[in-house]
């Protein structure tokens, strides 16, 4: 029995992996509604089809192009990207560990590991406290992750996410980015869901709120929420140890997620085909999670890490460099989930972007 906490799209399509494969699979979700409450934006690049093909009324929108905005300078970048309905993204892949013949126990909370082949949970409708044997944990549960802190393993640092649907009319074929000194240490995001509703939100270590009415008010001249959609955003920590004997995080429990953009979604669906083969072959997920992914995401670190030093003119230089015809080729063809070649292409077409890797040693 392999027992998994977190009926996300990690825990979720690990379930369906290690279903496929034999294995007798449980997912644990705490809320009696799997996809709720919804806490993140839900825009993916086409990277995803390498997982599997999205039904149709899981997506909102399809986008073909990004605003990037400056202080000072903005510009216009083709992309090819979907925003999903995120509830209806975590039911489909529900479904299909389902489908594949895992078990979904809804409304039961884990509380707790009961020795190296136990853990207990307790069902929130009846408040009775449940034992399950099991070969194998994961925990799938979020940044700040009970199975994680039952197991000995300190939480990453987070950013705090704050995400509102708010009115306001937009053009459904482009989302919008935001960079500079009104968003530190990350970025203000505008993602179309309708002709008049969007995702508006920011990514902050502190003073969220603060940054975000400000951003919602310059942005939409008002300060009316239709409903938040708020949550952690984990920063990837290539040091946290994701397997401790029996016991594996995944997901943002992992902080399995891209330190550029705070997309976890994709990094977390290949995690869960790396730790499928690891629970199937007894190898060492710390190690194979590495091997399999270890660089792209470092190198999505290292770029959050020079970002994070820059100025606001720092910022329009380097818009003034990506407007280049030639650099929105690349940025076309390569999207954010390849950032190795991405990033390769980039620097052969405009040599230029090596003088801001001087902020890498700064």
């Amino acid at each position: 029995m392999i027992t998994i906490i977190g009926a996300g799209p990690a825990g979720s399509y690990l379930g369906y992996l290690l279903a496929k494969q034999g294995k007798k699979v449980a997912i644990l979700e705490e809320h009696n509604i799997i996809g709720s409450p919804v806490q993140c934006t839900g825009i993916v690049t086409h990277s995803i089809e390498k997982f599997f093909k999205l039904k149709n009324e899981v997506i909102a929108e399809k986008l073909d192009k990004v605003i990037v905005a400056g202080k000072s300078n903005r510009i216009e970048v083709n992309v090819d990207e979907i925003v999903m309905w995120r509830d209806k993204f975590d039911k489909f892949v529900a479904e299909m560990a389902e489908d594949a013949g895992a078990e979904i126990l809804l409304n039961h909370k884990f509380i707790g590991i009961g020795g190296r082949n136990m853990i207990k949970a307790r069902n929130t409708k009846n408040n009775k406290i449940k034992e399950i044997k099991t070969d194998a944990i994961v925990g799938a549960d979020g940044p700040y992750s009970a199975v994680a802190k039952a197991a000995g393993i300190n939480p990453a640092r987070s950013y705090i996410g704050m995400q509102a649907k708010v009115k306001l009319a937009m053009d459904t074929t482009a989302f919008e980015t935001y960079f500079g000194s009104d968003f530190p240490n990350f970025f203000g995001w505008v993602v179309p869901e309708s002709e008049n509703t969007a995702r508006l939100g920011i990514g902050c270590f502190e003073n969220a709120q603060e940054y975000f009415y400000r951003f919602l008010k310059k942005r939409t001249g008002k300060k009316d929420v239709l409903c938040w959609e708020s949550g952690l955003i984990p920063l990837y920590n290539p040091k946290k140890p994701i397997q401790k004997g029996n016991v594996y995080l995944i997901g943002d429990a992992a902080t399995q997620v891209k330190a550029t953009t705070g997309g976890g979604i994709i990094p977390s669906l290949k995690a869960a085909q790396t730790l499928c083969g690891c629970i199937a072959n007894n190898k060492d997920y710390n190690k194979e999670f590495r091997r399999h992914s270890g660089r792209e995401l470092r190198l999505h670190l290292m770029i959050r890490n020079m970002l994070n030093k820059f100025s606001d003119r720092d910022y329009d230089k380097l818009l003034g460099l990506m407007a280049q015809e030639k650099v929105r080729k690349i940025l076309k063809k390569y999207d954010r989930d390849s950032p190795i070649p991405l990033v390769a292409n980039l620097l052969l077409k405009e040599p230029r972007f090596l003088l801001f890797g001087k902020m890498l040693f700064a």
